[in-house]
């Protein structure tokens, strides 16, 4: 598929209008809806100047609200910069002015907190958009502009936007495809457990566009383990996304009772953990690596078995690896040196900071 991520899911929605996309606890939406409600929202943000190149902020909770502003963002040629409402005020204001996005789309309660940082805040109302057309809109964006700009914790100072394209995305999709979901037949219920500001989210944000539903954990729920277990028991969902030590919690409380896929992603997994996870009857576990400048994942291997160790495993599609030393030279097997990735995933770049970009992309001389 070499088109873009919303122009793929279009195509699913209109495969299978009436099957489910979204469930969260406050709304169900079909796949018909779902891109009947985005193409309104995307009119009416071209209106207001949204195009290829062009970023727009979401600060949403957790909502199939959030997913309807998403997917509007992308069929109006934009890239989306997610914004956690619970972020200190001193962090958002940092990230809206470094990405100067056009706006900020929100839900109507978190206008006034976004006020102050002097941007045109535009609430997310189905009335407000009701007049703009349902269908799906002309497209502007190619493979090649940006779908999102996610931002790096700042655990090494400030934050940096790393700005990742619709090709690299969909490349990401593709290679889930052959990995956790080979062998896949049938839609599945995937669980939207990262938040939107963490890159994780698009590893199952991607699945809409296979036919899949996006179960979206209600924050409440992601805080407490018990409750964890029973919702993702009620709702029968078949993917987790967790790290390490989520899931071990999880464990402890139950999960595991049903046939389960899970992402385990975002730490070391220690072995304990992986020979756990190995033996389980029901759970098939993959560890996922991968930095956020390489598309969320570079690396996925599935622990089942009598794998001996935790291990990344190797590339996914269309990512090459290198271990070299201080001079850029592969090291001989078994030598330490440094992991560089390359290929496909690779993000645009950081946002607006050419010289660390240069810095950290750099040319692939093999």
């Amino acid at each position: 598929w070499d088109g873009c991520l919303h122009e793929r899911f279009e195509a699913q929605a209109a495969r299978t209008p009436d099957a489910l996309a979204v469930l969260s606890d406050e709304a169900s939406l079909s796949f018909g809806v779902l891109n009947q409600r985005a193409n309104q929202w995307a009119a009416l943000l071209r209106q207001r100047g949204v195009r290829p190149e062009v970023r727009v902020a979401l600060c949403f909770e957790r909502s199939a609200d959030m997913l309807v502003a998403l997917l509007a963002v992308l069929k109006a040629g934009g890239s989306y910069v997610p914004l956690d409402p619970a972020y200190p005020p001193q962090r958002l204001g940092f990230m809206l002015q470094d990405a100067q996005p056009l706006l900020v789309l929100c839900q109507p309660h978190l206008a006034e907190s976004l006020a102050p940082h002097g941007l045109d805040v535009l609430c997310l109302d189905d009335v407000s958009a009701a007049s703009f057309p349902s269908a799906n809109p002309a497209p502007l964006a190619s493979a090649d502009h940006p779908a999102y700009v996610i931002y790096t914790s700042g655990s090494t100072g400030k934050p940096k936007g790393v700005e990742v394209t619709h090709a690299s995305v969909m490349n990401l999709r593709a290679s889930l495809a052959r990995t956790v979901y080979a062998g896949v037949t049938s839609p599945l219920r995937v669980s939207l457990n990262a938040p939107l500001s963490f890159d994780a989210s698009v590893q199952q944000l991607v699945q809409l566009s296979d036919g899949h539903s996006l179960c979206v954990i209600p924050r409440q729920v992601r805080e407490d383990v018990r409750l964890m277990v029973t919702w993702l028991e009620r709702h029968q969902v078949d993917v987790l996304d967790c790290s390490p030590s989520h899931l071990r919690l999880l464990l402890d409380e139950g999960l595991g009772a049903r046939p389960m896929r899970v992402l385990v992603g975002g730490e070391a997994i220690d072995d304990a953990l992986w020979t756990r996870l190995a033996s389980h009857p029901h759970l098939q576990a993959f560890n996922v690596y991968g930095p956020t400048e390489c598309t969320v994942d570079s690396t996925a291997k599935a622990i089942r078995g009598a794998a001996p160790q935790p291990s990344l495993g190797g590339p996914l599609a269309n990512a090459r690896f290198y271990v070299l030393d201080a001079r850029l030279q592969p090291v001989p097997a078994g030598v330490p040196g440094e992991l560089f990735i390359g290929g496909a995933g690779l993000a645009r770049g950081y946002l607006r900071r050419p010289d660390l970009t240069a810095e950290r992309f750099i040319p692939d001389s093999f």
